[in-house]
């Protein structure tokens, strides 16, 4: 029998997801559970800009969707409730 080596997994920050370093890095970045994420799509400019005529004269902007869904007493009760269901286990 041989001795397989393993992987070592790393546990994101914000939230319960593990995978592998280079993996994890990458998800913190835009961890929606991070309060201090990179926006994909407004680029943390807070507004998206909706094109009409799809050449940026006429157009108008939107709040991001992504980011004013963010709520701080949310993501608190999310961890309270994470934390009893780890002291139950």
């Amino acid at each position: 029998m041989k001795a397989v080596r393993t992987q070592q997994k790393y546990k994101c920050d914000f939230c319960k997801r593990r995978s592998i370093k280079s993996a994890m890095e990458r998800h913190e970045k835009v961890c929606y559970r991070n309060p201090n994420r990179f926006c994909g799509l407004c680029e943390n400019k807070g507004f998206v800009r909706i094109d009409i005529n799809n050449d940026g004269s006429l157009g108008y902007d939107e709040p991001c969707h992504y980011c004013s869904k963010f709520d701080p007493k949310m993501k608190k009760a999310i961890e309270k409730y994470e934390e009893s269901i780890i002291s139950n286990n």
